[in-house]
């Protein structure tokens, strides 16, 4: 497990009810260190929006698989998103939804965010988000 994945493993998780609450701040936590390390790193230089977004799938995969074996919940289906920030054109918000339905039938999210500089984009990238606004991949 890479260094990334197991960042946004610990951390990308919001609750809408104490379900699963607990996961919350880990969740949060874990998106923005895992974006910060694939900053940080040498070998991550500017990344293609299929390898920014494999790489959060990656950490909402984790998250979804520790929710289903920590809790009664089962896996609806999810969203990963990578969008640019309108009010700041140097970044691009990354983030992930997992819904979720209990055993009375009620939804739960969790849900996680962090914004990357756009200089860890490729040009590709950049021009692909700047003309379509948002890019939506499932999570299955």
């Amino acid at each position: 497990m890479s260094l990334v994945t197991g960042a946004l493993t610990h951390v990308a998780m919001e609750a809408l009810t104490i379900v699963i609450g607990p996961l919350v701040e880990d969740a949060r936590d874990a998106l923005s260190d895992a974006a910060q390390d694939a900053i940080r790193s040498k070998v991550a230089g500017k990344m293609s929006i299929e390898e920014w977004a494999n790489i959060v799938s990656q950490g909402a995969d984790m998250v979804k698989e520790r929710v289903i074996n920590e809790s009664n919940l089962q896996f609806v289906g999810g969203k990963l998103k990578l969008a640019v920030v309108e009010k700041n054109l140097k970044k691009v918000t990354v983030s992930f939804q997992l819904y979720f339905i209990d055993e009375l039938e009620k939804w739960q999210i969790a849900t996680a965010e962090t914004d990357i500089p756009i200089s860890k984009f490729t040009d590709d990238a950049l021009n692909e988000l700047r003309t379509s606004g948002e890019i939506l991949f499932e999570v299955e």
